[in-house]
C-alpha cells in the first residue's frame, strides 16, 4: 500500500534548480534511506511531504507534479520545532502523546471514586485504556530517557534550560512516543553516542511505521534501510535493495551506461562518416539520409553520463616530519574537575597514531583533549611532550568565525602573507566555487562551515592533528575525502567520533573511556567491540560486571605494539647502514672542509636518534 506519491515533482528556488520530475512511491513498513550531498535537495522533499512547500509549474506543463499521500496517515518530523512549548518540564512535554490516554485515565479515577457510569461502561473504559498503553505508558517514557543516555531527573527540568543537542534528543524521544504512521528523521545520529546509536538502530528496525530518513553515517544506513532513493544532479535514482547492494548496483549502473556511452559515441562516428563519404554520391543519397534520420534519432535519444554536480574534494594535510618517533607520554592522567570522570590513564603516543577516543555523551572525551591542550589542568599525572609540539585543534561544532567575514576574508586572515589566488585555490579544493569564496560566513550552512575550517587546517602544517567529531555535518562524499586525506597524513592524530565507519577506515588505536574502565587497544573500532562483545556473550553481566571483568583480562596497554616494535627494528638497521655509509666517506680525502662538517653532523643526528630508539625499547619493559 502507498502512503506517499510523488508523480513528476519539480521545484525551484528562485531560478535555481532543486529538483526535476521526481517520481517515486513510498510503502507501508518501508524504510527508506534518502542520500546525496549536502544540497542535493533530500530537506527540500521532506517539506514537500509536510506540505510546507509547494512543486513548482514548470512553463510549458499545463500543471505542476502531483504529491499525494494517503488519507488519515499521521507524520512525525524530527526537529526542535516537534517541542512544543519551552516553558514546559520535559516530562510535561513527552506526556503529550499519551493525552488521550490521560484523560480516559482522569474518568476512571473519577468514576472509581463515585460511579456514575455503568459497569459495561466503566470496563470499556479500562479496556481502552489498556490499549492507549495506560498501564506502561509511565515505563515507555522513562525506558527511552534512559536509552538516549539521560538521568530521569531530566525530567523535571524545563526545556528552556537545555542545550540544542538536549532539546533535539527529548524531541527524538516524543515522536517515538507518537507513533507516527510515517516518521521522517533528519540525521537522526547527531548529538548521539555510539551505544545510543546502536540501540536506536535496532528500535527503528523493528519500528512498526514507515521511516524515510538523511543520514550520512555509513553503518546506519547499512542497517536500517530496506530501500535506497539517491539525489543526484536534480534526479532521484531509486534502488530498491538495502544500502550494501546499493553500492554494487550503483557501480554496476554506471559501467553499464559509460559502455553504452562508448558505443553510441562510435555508433555515432560512424555514420556521420557515411555521411559524409556517400551523401555526394548521387547514387548513395538515399542511403545517407536514412543514416541522417538514424543519427539525428540516436542524437536526441543517446545516453549520457552524469555530470558531477559537485566536484570532490581533493586536499592535503602538511606536517609529521617525526613520524617514528614518541612524540608525548601519558603517565597515570586524571581528569576532570573537582573529582576524576575516568579512571587513570597511561600511554604512549608515536607519529602516525591514529587514535579514535569513543564512550558514551559525558564520560569526559572532550575533557581529555582539553587536558592534553592544557586548557584544562590535570588533577593528577603527567603528560609529557619529548619535543615541542605543534597541535592543530578542530572543536566540535564550534565555528568561531567573525559573522561579517567571507570564506576568502576568514582565511586572508589567517593567513596574510598568502597570495589571493593560492587562498581561491585551496577554497576550491574544497567546493567553494567562483563567488562563493565571496559567501559570508553567517549565512553558511554547518557542512559549509566545517568545510572552510578543513581549508584553513590544509594550509598549515602539524604534528597533531586533535579533531573533536571531524565529521559532523559532513555528507557521505566529503567524509570520503576526508578519509583519504587523514590516511594520507604522516603525523599522529587524536580524534573523538561516534561514526563507525570513520573509525573504522582511520584508527590504528582505539582509546575505550567509561566511568569504570579504560581501555587503549591496536586496532579499531570492530576489534574493541569484539573485547566487549567477548565478555557479554560469556553470561549476562551488569555493565558494572563487565568492566570489571575487561579490566582483569585488557589491563591498560602501555608497551609498543608488534607493529611499532618491526618500525623502529628497521629503522635502527636502517641507521646502522647509513652510520657505515658515513664512516667510508670520513675515511677518504676532502677538498672541502663543509662536506666532511655536514657527514660529521649527519652522523652525530643518527647516534642521538638511535640513542633515543634503545631508550623506547628499555621503557618498554
Amino acid at each position: 500500500m502507498s502512503l506517499i506519491t510523488f508523480s513528476n515533482v519539480s521545484k525551484y528556488f528562485g531560478s535555481d534548480l532543486i529538483l526535476d520530475h521526481v517520481t517515486f512511491n513510498i510503502n507501508l513498513k518501508e524504510k527508506i534511506a534518502l542520500i546525496g550531498q549536502n544540497g542535493a535537495g533530500k530537506t527540500t522533499i521532506f517539506k514537500l511531504i509536510l506540505k510546507e512547500l509547494e512543486p513548482t509549474l514548470l512553463p510549458k506543463e499545463d500543471k505542476p507534479g502531483q504529491i499525494s499521500i494517503l488519507k488519515d496517515t499521521k507524520i512525525g518530523y524530527l526537529d526542535q520545532n516537534a517541542l512544543t512549548d519551552i516553558e514546559n518540564t520535559v516530562l510535561e512535554e513527552l506526556l503529550l502523546p499519551f493525552r488521550e490516554t490521560l484523560e480516559i485515565e482522569a474518568k476512571i479515577n473519577k468514576y472509581s471514586e463515585n460511579m456514575t457510569i455503568s459497569i459495561e461502561e466503566y470496563n470499556e473504559l479500562l479496556e481502552k485504556y489498556k490499549e492507549l498503553d495506560g498501564y506502561t505508558y509511565k515505563n515507555k517514557i522513562e525506558e527511552l530517557v534512559s536509552k538516549f543516555s539521560f538521568d530521569l531527573s531530566i525530567l523535571d527540568k524545563k526545556v528552556k534550560t537545555l542545550s540544542g543537542g538536549e532539546r533535539m534528543k527529548i524531541a527524538f524521544i516524543k515522536i517515538l512516543l507518537f507513533k507516527f504512521d510515517v516518521l521522517l528523521l533528519d540525521e537522526p545520529t547527531n548529538h548521539l553516542d555510539i551505544s545510543t546509536i546502536e540501540w536506536l538502530e535496532n528500535y527503528l528496525t523493528s519500528y512498526p511505521g514507515t521511516i524515510i530518513f538523511i543520514s550520512h553515517d555509513k553503518y546506519f544506513v547499512s542497517k536500517l534501510a530496506t530501500r535506497v532513493f539517491e539525489l543526484e544532479n536534480h534526479k532521484l535514482e531509486i534502488y530498491n535493495t538495502d544500502f550494501d547492494h546499493y553500492e554494487i548496483l550503483k557501480k554496476e549502473r554506471y559501467e553499464s551506461l559509460l559502455k553504452q556511452v562508448k558505443i553510441e559515441t562510435a555508433l555515432i562516428e560512424k555514420y556521420k562518416r557515411f555521411i559524409e563519404f556517400y551523401k555526394p554520391k548521387p547514387r548513395f543519397v538515399s542511403r545517407a539520409k536514412d543514416r541522417e534520420k538514424k543519427l539525428e534519432k540516436l542524437e536526441k535519444n543517446r545516453a549520457k553520463l552524469p555530470p558531477n554536480s559537485k566536484k570532490q574534494i581533493k586536499f592535503e594535510l602538511e606536517g609529521g616530519n617525526i613520524s617514528t618517533r614518541q612524540l608525548l607520554e601519558i603517565e597515570d592522567l586524571s581528569i576532570g574537575y573537582k573529582s576524576p570522570l575516568i579512571p587513570n590513564i597511561s600511554l604512549k603516543l608515536y607519529g602516525q597514531d591514529k587514535v579514535a577516543i569513543i564512550g558514551d555523551n559525558g564520560v569526559g572525551k572532550t575533557t581529555l583533549i582539553k587536558t592534553l591542550l592544557n586548557e584544562i589542568k590535570p588533577l593528577k599525572g603527567k603528560i609529557k611532550e619529548y619535543r615541542v609540539l605543534k597541535y592543530g585543534y578542530v572543536k566540535q561544532n564550534d565555528f568561531e568565525f567573525s559573522s561579517n567575514l567571507t570564506a576568502l576574508e576568514f582565511l586572508k586572515n589567517n593567513y596574510p602573507n598568502k597570495l589571493e589566488k593560492e587562498l581561491r585555490n585551496i577554497l576550491g579544493n574544497f567546493n567553494f566555487k567562483d563567488d562563493e569564496v565571496f559567501k559570508s560566513v553567517n549565512v553558511m550552512s554547518n557542512g559549509e562551515k566545517m568545510r572552510l575550517v578543513l581549508a584553513n587546517l590544509s594550509l598549515s602544517d602539524y604534528d597533531i592533528l586533535v579533531l573533536d567529531e571531524p565529521t559532523n555535518h559532513l555528507d557521505m562524499f566529503t567524509k570520503e575525502s576526508l578519509i583519504n586525506a587523514l590516511k594520507h597524513y604522516k603525523g599522529c592524530i587524536l580524534f573523538i567520533s561516534h561514526d563507525r565507519y570513520f573509525i573504522n577506515q582511520l584508527a590504528n588505536f582505539v582509546l575505550y573511556l567509561s566511568k569504570n574502565l579504560v581501555i587503549y587497544n591496536e586496532g579499531n573500532y570492530d576489534d574493541i567491540q569484539l573485547l566487549l562483545e567477548k565478555q557479554k556473550n560469556i553470561k549476562p553481566k551488569t555493565l558494572k560486571e563487565v568492566e570489571e571483568s575487561l579490566k582483569k583480562e585488557f589491563p591498560k596497554k602501555t608497551k609498543l605494539s608488534n607493529n611499532m616494535i618491526i618500525k623502529l627494528n628497521n629503522e635502527l638497521k636502517e641507521i646502522e647502514d647509513e652510520i657505515a655509509q658515513i664512516d667510508e666517506k670520513l675515511e677518504s680525502e676532502f677538498t672541502k672542509y663543509s662536506e666532511f662538517d655536514e657527514l660529521n653532523d649527519r652522523k652525530e643526528d643518527l647516534e642521538e636518534r638511535y640513542v633515543e630508539i634503545l631508550e623506547i625499547f628499555e621503557n618498554d619493559k
